[in-house]
């Protein structure tokens, strides 16, 4: 089957281009609703429905970027961490190029395989995720490569890392992260206050150096993202998103970013062209940024 490009634009070969757009159908971990596997080309499908021209800044971000869409690396039969290792194979070369990788889930474990590649060419790296879930078990369902865990093997790396719009985490969780240094949250519920609102932009604004930006999409809330597999109430809006997004940007280089955990509603498009919406986004402020 042939795998559509994102914004239906002509896609440059991998090496002319600048920016690599890396479905990765991966699914083996979910645990509630499923179809995660089936997110990246409902996301590439939505997006050829997505206006070039942008509205907030008034350009083409896309006449801009040199843009290629990858084939997808499809799931590794044999378990999560063969399958982490076919990632890291795929995206080295180009990483090790300094191409920025826009890699569309599938499940949240792929980010592993993606920052461990990333942090050889950037070890002063900041991971920044934007998830309504910690992810920062030990373990789950017998796993450490469960997508439940995906933020605690990223806090192993030794990097920094601040999580954003989080509703819910267990007891061994919150233990976590009363004591764990180089690590912030911000819950949802404090984003949803001026004073919260303001210190977290703050706190992105002071990050120095390289950022990785890994979007669960049940960061949203669920009136405007329904199609994840485990939709929590009291998210953030489309709006926040695209402002934390270009906080990040303008404060420094944004090297890399995934778009994980969509698992389309049959019938229903709004959640895909969400999604199809905030990485062209994405893409334009990474590169307005660039520019400047």
């Amino acid at each position: 089957m042939a795998w559509l490009n994102f914004l239906d634009l002509r896609s440059l070969p991998a090496k002319e281009a600048e920016a690599i757009i890396l479905p990765i159908p991966y699914e083996a971990t979910t645990t509630y609703g499923s179809g995660t596997r089936e997110g990246p080309e409902a996301i590439l499908a939505a997006s050829r429905q997505v206006e070039l021209w942008d509205e907030d800044y008034d350009w083409d971000p896309s006449a801009a970027i040199r843009l290629a869409t990858a084939a997808p690396i499809f799931p590794e039969v044999s378990g999560p961490q063969a399958m982490l290792e076919k990632i890291k194979r795929v995206v080295q070369p180009w990483i090790a190029q300094g191409k920025l990788i826009c890699a569309l889930g599938g499940e949240h474990t792929i980010t592993v395989a993606l920052l461990q590649v990333l942090q050889t060419r950037y070890p002063d790296l900041t991971v920044v995720s934007l998830d309504a879930h910690a992810d920062l078990r030990e373990n789950y369902d017998g796993s450490k490569l469960s997508h439940a865990c995906v933020m605690r093997r990223a806090y192993e790396l030794g990097r920094p890392l601040a999580i954003l719009g989080v509703r819910s985490y267990s007891q061994e969780e919150y233990q976590l992260m009363r004591v764990a240094p180089r690590f912030k949250m911000f819950k949802a519920r404090d984003l949803h206050n001026p004073e919260g609102w303001h210190a977290a932009l703050e706190h992105l604004k002071g990050i120095s150096g390289p950022v990785y930006l890994s979007l669960d999409l049940d960061v949203l809330d669920p009136g405007i993202m329904p199609a994840v597999g485990t939709p929590e109430p009291g998210g953030l809006s489309y709006r926040q998103v695209l402002t934390i997004m270009e906080t990040l940007t303008q404060r420094g280089p944004v090297i890399g970013l995934d778009l994980v955990e969509l698992a389309p509603i049959p019938g229903q498009r709004v959640s895909e062209f969400t999604a199809a919406r905030l990485l062209y986004k994405a893409l334009g402020y990474i590169y307005q940024s660039r520019m400047k």
